[in-house]
Protein backbone atom coordinates (compact mmCIF):
# COMPACT_ATOMS: atom_id res chain seq x y z
CA UNK A 1 0.00 0.00 0.00
CA UNK A 2 1.38 3.49 -0.90
CA UNK A 3 1.35 6.23 1.35
CA UNK A 4 0.04 9.90 -0.18
CA UNK A 5 2.56 12.81 0.69
CA UNK A 6 0.77 16.53 0.15
CA UNK A 7 2.93 19.20 0.32
CA UNK A 8 2.02 22.91 -0.18
CA UNK A 9 4.63 25.48 -0.13
CA UNK A 10 4.09 29.24 1.13
CA UNK A 11 3.27 31.00 -1.91
CA UNK A 12 0.30 28.55 -2.87
CA UNK A 13 -0.98 28.81 0.37
CA UNK A 14 -0.73 32.69 -0.16
CA UNK A 15 -2.31 32.53 -3.65
CA UNK A 16 -4.94 31.01 -1.96
CA UNK A 17 -5.57 33.19 0.83
CA UNK A 18 -5.41 36.30 -1.08
CA UNK A 19 -8.16 34.70 -3.93
CA UNK A 20 -10.51 33.69 -1.03
CA UNK A 21 -10.28 37.38 0.52
CA UNK A 22 -10.88 38.70 -3.04
CA UNK A 23 -13.80 36.39 -3.39
CA UNK A 24 -14.95 37.83 0.17
CA UNK A 25 -14.68 41.34 -0.85
CA UNK A 26 -16.74 40.80 -4.00
CA UNK A 27 -19.59 39.46 -3.07
CA UNK A 28 -19.82 41.98 -0.24
CA UNK A 29 -19.88 44.84 -2.55
CA UNK A 30 -22.52 47.31 -2.34
CA UNK A 31 -23.06 49.73 -5.05
CA UNK A 32 -22.09 53.69 -3.64
CA UNK A 33 -26.10 54.75 -3.64
CA UNK A 34 -26.79 51.91 -1.01
CA UNK A 35 -29.22 49.59 -3.52
CA UNK A 36 -31.38 52.31 -3.83
CA UNK A 37 -33.36 53.19 -7.11
CA UNK A 38 -32.49 56.14 -9.05
CA UNK A 39 -34.92 58.80 -8.62
CA UNK A 40 -35.71 59.50 -12.47
CA UNK A 41 -36.92 55.40 -12.52
CA UNK A 42 -39.96 54.49 -10.80
CA UNK A 43 -39.96 52.12 -8.43
CA UNK A 44 -41.56 49.08 -9.23
CA UNK A 45 -41.47 47.97 -5.53
CA UNK A 46 -44.20 50.20 -4.55
CA UNK A 47 -47.37 48.20 -6.32
CA UNK A 48 -48.98 45.62 -4.46
CA UNK A 49 -51.51 43.08 -6.45
CA UNK A 50 -54.08 40.80 -4.61
CA UNK A 51 -56.29 38.25 -6.76
CA UNK A 52 -58.75 36.24 -5.51
CA UNK A 53 -61.71 34.49 -8.28
CA UNK A 54 -63.81 37.23 -8.54
CA UNK A 55 -61.74 40.41 -8.83
CA UNK A 56 -58.09 42.03 -8.48
CA UNK A 57 -56.67 44.87 -6.62
CA UNK A 58 -53.57 46.63 -7.71
CA UNK A 59 -52.55 49.39 -4.80
CA UNK A 60 -50.36 52.08 -4.72
CA UNK A 61 -48.72 51.74 -1.16
CA UNK A 62 -46.84 55.34 -2.25
CA UNK A 63 -50.08 57.83 -2.99
CA UNK A 64 -52.83 55.09 -1.81
CA UNK A 65 -54.59 55.02 -4.87
CA UNK A 66 -56.03 51.67 -6.67
CA UNK A 67 -57.41 50.06 -8.89
CA UNK A 68 -60.16 47.38 -9.21
CA UNK A 69 -60.71 45.16 -11.97
CA UNK A 70 -63.72 43.09 -11.63
CA UNK A 71 -63.57 39.16 -12.76
CA UNK A 72 -67.35 39.39 -14.05
CA UNK A 73 -68.15 37.77 -17.27
CA UNK A 74 -67.84 40.17 -20.43
CA UNK A 75 -65.36 42.97 -21.19
CA UNK A 76 -63.10 43.64 -17.34
CA UNK A 77 -63.82 47.07 -15.78
CA UNK A 78 -61.19 49.08 -14.54
CA UNK A 79 -62.41 51.16 -10.91
CA UNK A 80 -59.91 53.66 -10.13
CA UNK A 81 -60.55 54.87 -6.33
CA UNK A 82 -58.18 56.70 -3.80
CA UNK A 83 -58.31 56.74 -0.08
CA UNK A 84 -58.19 59.82 0.82
CA UNK A 85 -61.54 60.59 -1.13
CA UNK A 86 -63.06 57.71 0.42
CA UNK A 87 -62.62 58.88 3.90
CA UNK A 88 -63.15 62.11 3.31
CA UNK A 89 -66.40 60.74 1.72
CA UNK A 90 -67.14 58.44 4.62
CA UNK A 91 -66.60 61.68 7.02
CA UNK A 92 -69.81 63.31 5.54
Amino acid sequence: MKTIHFSLDLRSFFLGCLTIVGILLLTNFTSSNGGQPEPGILDTRRFQAVASERESIILDTKTGRFVVIPGYLGQPRYVKGDFEEIQTREKK
